[in-house]
Formats: C-alpha cells, sequence, structure tokens
C-alpha cells in the first residue's frame, strides 16, 4: 500500500506535477505503479521514462514490469534501440499494441525529438538540463494535451525550483509537494539520525529533507557547471579515459571525455564498489574498450600502481598511464578542471552522482596557506578525481571550439 505522501502524489490530477523527494521516499515505486495503472483507466496510451541516463531510467522500467506481472498484464518487453514494454489488446502477444513504455536517456536529447506522448516522467528532473524539459519533452506532450511529472532531489534553486514554485502557487496547470524521507515508513529514525550525524547539515536537508537550499561555495561554480550540462556536443577528437582506483570504502571510478582540452565532452562515467581487485580491472578494461578510449590515466598511488599494470596488460593497444596523486600534483589537476568548466570548456554528461560529486567538492585553505581539495563529509570524489584525470590527459589545440567545429 503507498503511503500518505505517496497516496497524495498518485491522486494528483493536475497536468504538470512536481516532487521534490528525499533519498528512499518510494518514487520508484510510486513512478511505476503511476504508469502501470494508466493501462486500466485508458483505452491506449504512450508514455515514456527519461532519466539522465538510461541505467536510471532502466529502473523504473524495471519496477513497471514486476507491477504489471504481479497483477496478471501479459506485456511483451524489449531492450534495443532502447528498453519498451508493450502491452496488446485483449491481453494477446498478436493483439494490437494498446500501451507502450519507453525508458529514454536525457543524455541524447536529440534522439527524442519527434515522438508523442501521453504521459512523460522526468526522473531526477533536477539533473537534467533545462533545454530537455522546454525545448523537447513539452512539445512532445502538444498534439495529445499530455500530462508531465517531474521527481528529484532538490538542486539548489535551478530551474526545477522555479517550477516547483509554480505548483505552490496553483500556476498554469502545475502541483507540487515537498517530500521528506521521513514520510516513508520503511526509513527508520535511526537510519535519518546516522544520516545527519554522517552529512552536513546543508546535505542532509537537501537529500533527505528535500529542502531547496543556495548552493554552497565550491570549487566548481553551479552556474558553470549548469552551463556545462547545456553546451552544445563534441563529436570529434579521440576518447581518454581517467580512472580513480577505490581506497577503502571509495569507488573505483572511470570517466571517459572525447574531445581538446580547448572543447570536450564527458560521453561516460561509471563507478563500482564491493568488487575484487581482478574484477574492478576488468570493468575498467571494458569500459576503456567500450569507449574506444586511445589513452587510459589511472591513480597510480599506492594500491594504483601494481592495479595499473594489470589494466595495461588487459588492454593492449591502449596507451595505459599512471599518475601519482599528491597534494601538490592533485591541486593542479583540480585547478585545470575547474579552468576548463569555467571558460565553457567542458560539456557535462548528465549524470547525478558525477553532478552530485562536483556540486559536493570544496577546497580548504590549511594553516599554511595550501589549499586542501576533496569531497565534503558524507560524500565521494571518486568520479571528480577520475574526471581530473581525463581531462588533463586530453590534447591541445586552438583550432576547435565546444562545438567540435574548426574555427
Amino acid at each position: 500500500m503507498p503511503h500518505p505522501g505517496q497516496r497524495e502524489y498518485l491522486e494528483s490530477g493536475a497536468r504538470f506535477r512536481v516532487l521534490a523527494c528525499g533519498r528512499r521516499w518510494g518514487k520508484t515505486d510510486a513512478s511505476a505503479a503511476d504508469m502501470a495503472r494508466r493501462i486500466f483507466v485508458s483505452r491506449s496510451s504512450r508514455q515514456i521514462a527519461i532519466a539522465p541516463t538510461l541505467a536510471q531510467a532502466r529502473i523504473v522500467f524495471e519496477r513497471m514490469k514486476w507491477m504489471l506481472a504481479a497483477v496478471g498484464v501479459a506485456y511483451t518487453a524489449v531492450q534495443t534501440p532502447h528498453p519498451t514494454i508493450r502491452v496488446h489488446e485483449g491481453g494477446k502477444r498478436n493483439g494490437a499494441v494498446v500501451h507502450v513504455f519507453d525508458a529514454r536517456s536525457g543524455h541524447e536529447a536529440h534522439n527524442l525529438r519527434g515522438d508523442g506522448a501521453d504521459h512523460i516522467l522526468l526522473d531526477e528532473a533536477a539533473f537534467v538540463p533545462e533545454e530537455l524539459i522546454t525545448d523537447v519533452a513539452m512539445p512532445m506532450l502538444a498534439a495529445n494535451d499530455g500530462r508531465m511529472t517531474l521527481i528529484s532531489t532538490p538542486r539548489g534553486r535551478n530551474f526545477f525550483y522555479r517550477l516547483f514554485r509554480m505548483g505552490e502557487r496553483g500556476e498554469n496547470g502545475f502541483w507540487s509537494r515537498r517530500s521528506p524521507s521521513s514520510e516513508n515508513p520503511m526509513v527508520s529514525a535511526e537510519y535519518l539520525a546516522l544520516q545527519r550525524e554522517i552529512l552536513s547539515e546543508r546535505s542532509f536537508r537537501t537529500e533527505y529533507e528535500a529542502e531547496f537550499l543556495d548552493s554552497a561555495t565550491t570549487v566548481f561554480a553551479y552556474e558553470a557547471l549548469e552551463r556545462a550540462m547545456s553546451a552544445r556536443r563534441v563529436d570529434v577528437g579521440e576518447v581518454v579515459v581517467g580512472v580513480d582506483w577505490a581506497r577503502c570504502e571509495d569507488f573505483t571510478a572511470a570517466v571517459a571525455v572525447r574531445g581538446l582540452r580547448s572543447g570536450c565532452e564527458v560521453v561516460g562515467a561509471e563507478r563500482w564498489s564491493g568488487l575484487g581487485w581482478s574484477a574492478m580491472v576488468s570493468r575498467v578494461a571494458e569500459f576503456a574498450v567500450r569507449h574506444a578510449a586511445h589513452r587510459v590515466l589511472c591513480d597510480a598511488t599506492g594500491v594504483g600502481d601494481p592495479v595499473t599494470e594489470q589494466l595495461r596488460s588487459e588492454c593492449p593497444g591502449v596507451g595505459v598511464e599512471g599518475f601519482v596523486f599528491t597534494q601538490s600534483s592533485k591541486a593542479d589537476l583540480i585547478e585545470l578542471l575547474a579552468w576548463g568548466f569555467e571558460r565553457g570548456a567542458i560539456r557535462l554528461l548528465p549524470d547525478p552522482d558525477l553532478v552530485r560529486e562536483l556540486e559536493h567538492f570544496e577546497g580548504k585553505s590549511t594553516s599554511r596557506g595550501r589549499v586542501v581539495y576533496g569531497a565534503v563529509g558524507g560524500y565521494h570524489d571518486d568520479l571528480v578525481c577520475a574526471l581530473a584525470l581525463a581531462y588533463s590527459a586530453l590534447g591541445h589545440s586552438r583550432s576547435v571550439g565546444v562545438a567540435g567545429r574548426e574555427r
């Protein structure tokens, strides 16, 4: 049964619903239930779940499959060119298709243009470019007078906050609700108390209490990250992968970047934990091959040195190199990456984990006047370090801009 917060969301008849929710509130179950029930209240439908990455969109897709099977609805599901559920008339697999549900990535927004829909779910909506909503998703609803649902944890006072405020004022068919994690009866008070101890006050209020707070002073300016997620594509240049190997409870992270320092695009970002070193190396090698990497630059500090050697043996033909982190060398890498964002040279993949790490990365001055860089308490910086390694390994050129075209 839905908890009271989920029930209020499901019962809203507004055309545009904006839900700001804390972690573990139950947005996946609520979203999947909302989309599944349309099969019972309409003769036909076309619904699309869009998330910053396809992996994120697949979560709702898989949950919806489980719900349809649980209530005995026959369907067919395919995975290419993107995950799709089809429900056939009369429950017969050879009958006409009357309901379609697609899971799509918002990273390649141009691939969505032209599709029509009765309902669009934007998951982690605060982490996609604003143009995806205004220029792509909204027009897809025009012909069918369709509905849109935007669900996300808050991310400063960006466009998601502006839409949320429209819902608070009841403007233009918008409805909104703030839904803290504590509304979910499955989330214990003890768990929330522990998170409050681990995280900074600002982080806890954002991630678990779903509050919209002004961005804190960090290394990577909020405005620069917003601009990076809306920059034009870079479709030329070699791919470089940066790898930050796991330390204790950290993640092993890999980020792939295509282009030059003067204009580049993040084309992939993944992180793993809980694996042995051999399995971790295999994952990184597969990531590098999948993105056709020309060069891989790895953290070779401590345990990273022998692991980098193992990666070199698994990636023949790819230039695998090591980089030793010191306080000074890390500062140089981070400052170079910050410079790239500030001058608009980087197109950022709107991956929630990557964006969160960038937003919660800070520089603290020591008593000796040096700046020490790292994640805010309760966060990781593995993806940031991997991105910094990749960006530093890119080539130089003044002839190619962010658009990837010669000037």
